[in-house]
């Protein structure tokens, strides 16, 4: 009799998860297990400690809407919070089973655990769930990944296949039930309230996932002016808002492709929904640079050293009026009180927000990468960090990128409804006390 555990990291949905459908199909008894992990919760990195309310409500409510969907098909979901390795090896001894189901993460905290548990004699069967294309697909290998997205993105485009996408789980034989171990918890979502401006107002989990991107393609058809709006500040509609879904894993990147393509072929093919799949490449391309760049995507010189010689300076006073939008630049404080206030923050935003950190107040990009870290319902340990490095001129980038915000401002908030919305609005913003 064959029996595993099945852990959900960071791929919380029962559609197309690979790593989920094999336990299932390959194991007689299955043990179903999430950690609260301490690693997560509290992320390292200038005193912050926790991580930000917005973003703990939207994993809590993901976790929940797991369990919820599980139960469904009569398979418990144990939830765990504590030391990770303390809690496998207390399934292994109460079970005895140390064969471990789960999908292979990118990141270096995230590998380094893999180590660890196959150093402890699990053993770890690992499938690729986060992945838009798998790494056995990519026209070159990982020491020959391109500096620069756009050979990668050509390459890829021509050469590589997507999986088809697993619609149905196989029936489970027996889900294991064992409520007396001993790092148990439950699932708590806090009671924060939406800011009434937010921009990101959806609730975490994969049916909500599933509901946005219906909702996006389906029913509005806004993907097919995506390329128009994407540089949006204001509202839920300007994108496709399908990043925190990603994060968590509430979604696949591959549920996503297959449906674009079906949208293309069924009611509209255009340079929108072109620029959506496009998008998805971006984050595919970050994945495989961290996979590649490992520790040193955390490190001031990034994978490429500070090739443009900025001064990157640990002014922290600087530093926490940034954090809080007092920097007396209006659009840049509208911005960081908008994070700040609602745990979200547009791709405009986080572009022009970064540069100014850089390269106005010549400060340390990963002070900045580390705040998003912790502030951001959508953050992503790959998009966050190779994009903070880049905007550093230490990364995936052979340009000096450095934004004018009043500029910016000009082209994107000309009449000043952005600014209005949030410097007039500060009731709502969090001062940050290190």
């Amino acid at each position: 009799m064959k029996k595993s555990i099945y852990w959900f990291r960071k791929n919380l949905r029962l559609k197309d998860n690979p790593s989920l459908f094999n336990a299932i199909k390959d194991n007689d008894e299955v043990i179903f297990i999430y950690i609260i992990d301490l690693q997560t919760y509290n992320p390292n990195g200038l005193d912050i400690h926790e991580i930000g309310d917005f973003r703990k409500k939207f994993i809590m409510e993901s976790v929940l809407d797991l369990e919820k969907n599980l139960k469904s098909k009569k398979i418990h979901l144990h939830v765990f919070e504590g030391d990770k390795f303390k809690i496998l090896e207390e399934i292994r001894s109460s079970h005895g089973i140390d064969t471990i189901y789960c999908s292979k993460e990118v990141g270096w905290y995230e590998e380094e655990d893999e180590k660890k548990l196959i150093d402890k004699n699990f053993e770890l069967i690992m499938s690729e769930d986060p992945h838009l294309i798998e790494e056995r697909e990519l026209p070159f290998n990982l020491d020959n990944l391109p500096l620069i997205f756009t050979p990668f993105r050509k390459k890829v485009e021509k050469n590589s296949k997507i999986r088809n996408e697993i619609r149905e789980l196989p029936t489970i034989k027996k889900a294991i039930l064992n409520t007396d171990l001993k790092f148990l918890s439950k699932i708590e979502v806090n009671d924060i309230i939406n800011h009434s401006n937010t921009a990101y107002p959806f609730e975490g989990g994969e049916r909500n996932a599933l509901k946005r991107l219906k909702s996006y393609l389906w029913e509005s058809h806004n993907i097919a002016k995506y390329k128009e709006t994407r540089n949006g500040l204001i509202g839920t509609e300007y994108s496709s808002k399908f990043s925190a879904y990603l994060s968590t894993g509430s979604i696949s990147p591959v549920t996503i492709y297959h449906e674009i393509k079906k949208f293309e072929k069924e009611v509209k093919k255009n340079s929108s929904t072109y620029w959506l799949i496009f998008e998805l490449m971006w984050r595919e391309f970050f994945r495989y640079v961290t996979k590649k760049g490992k520790k040193n995507i955390f490190m001031i010189n990034g994978i490429n050293g500070n090739i443009f010689n900025k001064n990157f300076n640990s002014d922290i006073k600087l530093f926490k009026k940034w954090c809080n939008g007092e920097t007396g630049q209006e659009f840049i404080d509208a911005n960081m009180i908008e994070l700040n206030s609602t745990g979200f923050m547009s791709n405009r935003g986080r572009q022009n927000v970064a540069s100014y950190l850089i390269n106005d107040l010549d400060l340390n990009w990963t002070w900045g990468a580390a705040y998003f870290e912790s502030k951001l319902i959508d953050y992503d340990v790959s998009s966050n960090w190779c994009n903070w490095m880049y905007m550093a001129g230490v990364g995936n980038n052979v340009r000096n990128w450095a934004f004018n915000p009043s500029k910016q401002s000009e082209m994107y908030d000309k009449v000043g409804k952005f600014r209005s919305l949030w410097l007039n609005k500060k009731i709502g913003q969090q001062i940050i006390d290190f």
